[in-house]
């Protein structure tokens, strides 16, 4: 959906990337957040965020490692075009993943069965001097469905979504 303040925002601050974010409530939750790495905006992978830095705090007493990237990504064509001929490098996780075996019944390994390789656009982020974050409330912008059950499922994020709308719909007033 367009987002005129984001838009707008990102715009008036004279920044060609943005992003949302929301704040990681649970320190310890394994998910990624944003970061200055070398002076540069970065994403810290969740696997490398130690409980002394997701407690670390600035001098104005603000979480340093807390802000939570919801892949909520906004680039000005100029930062397309920068980056359109950049090598973003490859990562690679092995996962475990379910499937279906040759009697058509699910199996869900024991361990890690699969190598997984990807590129993120956010790599692309140290091309810049600064972006425009803007936190979000989590309810109402972000949704993640990465398992089964849990937090992070279908059944979750559908509750969001219809108490996002139920709400907004209270919220709006119509003309006769």
């Amino acid at each position: 959906m367009v987002d005129l303040l984001f838009i707008g925002l990102t715009a008036e601050n004279r920044c060609k990337i943005g992003s949302k974010s929301a704040f990681k409530e649970i320190p310890d939750d394994p998910i990624s957040v944003f970061c200055k790495r070398n002076g540069k905006p970065s994403i810290l992978e969740y696997q490398h965020i130690s409980p002394e830095m997701s407690e670390a705090k600035d001098e104005k007493g603000n979480y340093l490692y807390r802000d939570v990237n919801i892949v909520a990504h906004l680039f000005s064509i100029e930062a397309l075009q920068k980056l359109k001929n950049v090598k973003l490098p490859y990562h690679r996780a092995f996962k475990k993943n379910a499937f279906i075996n040759f009697e058509g019944v699910k199996e869900v390994p024991p361990k890690p069965n699969t190598f997984k390789f990807e590129k993120f656009i956010f790599d692309g982020f140290s091309y810049f001097d600064n972006m425009l974050l803007l936190r979000v409330n989590e309810d109402e912008e972000f949704a993640p469905i990465k398992d089964f059950i849990g937090i992070y499922s279908p059944e979750t994020a559908k509750e969001k979504y219809i108490k996002y709308w139920t709400n907004q719909g209270k919220q709006i007033k119509y003309e006769e």
